[in-house]
């Protein structure tokens, strides 16, 4: 089983990803379902902050 080290390891791979990468127009889509995926991880995160 992976550590929450490993998924704040995970996200902060992926906030350099997005930080450098210039978008164009095609990328709507999957900038769109990056966002999506955000939205519940972070309602995950809160949810289980919350529980402790």
């Amino acid at each position: 089983m992976r550590s929450l080290d490993d998924a704040l390891k995970m996200l902060e791979e992926v906030e350099k990803i997005i930080s450098e990468y210039n978008p164009k127009s095609d990328d709507k889509e999957i900038l769109n379902k990056l966002l999506t995926k955000n939205m519940k991880i972070e309602a995950e995160a809160y949810a289980k902050y919350i529980r402790i």
